[in-house]
């Protein structure tokens, strides 16, 4: 758990951005999520912004599939890997589902998710 909670500190650490000299701390969401499960997060998001997802050591697969305000899935990625991205395609309303697809930890694997702007 000590690692968990040492990859998490270390990963706000490094999404506090600089603008005009002061430092701003971006709104990521921090989950945990079991092996196979998934949760949705909302957002409003500009046209062209970036939504992300990080997993910890113990994930290996970590999907992400936007949705617009009616339901519609407008981007998705679902490659092998624990760093999806996605772009919002318009600026507005957006769910977010994250999907654990690979996680070794029978506890659950720690997720963080953030975007160029934040939520």
């Amino acid at each position: 758990m000590a690692s968990v909670r040492g990859w998490l500190v270390a990963s706000l650490i490094g999404a506090a951005t600089v603008i005009g000299g002061a430092a701003a701390w971006a709104q990521s969401r921090s989950l945990w999520l079991l092996n196979g499960q998934s949760t949705v997060v909302t957002g409003y998001f500009y046209r062209g912004e970036n939504i992300w997802a990080q997993c910890d050591q113990d994930c290996f697969d970590v999907d992400l599939v936007l949705y617009d305000a009616s339901g519609r899935v407008v981007a998705a990625d679902e490659l092998l890997d624990d760093f999806p991205i996605v772009q919002a395609p318009y600026e507005g309303n957006f769910s977010v589902k994250v999907i654990m697809a690979s996680c070794l930890h029978p506890s659950g694997c720690a997720v963080i998710v953030d975007s160029d702007y934040s939520f």
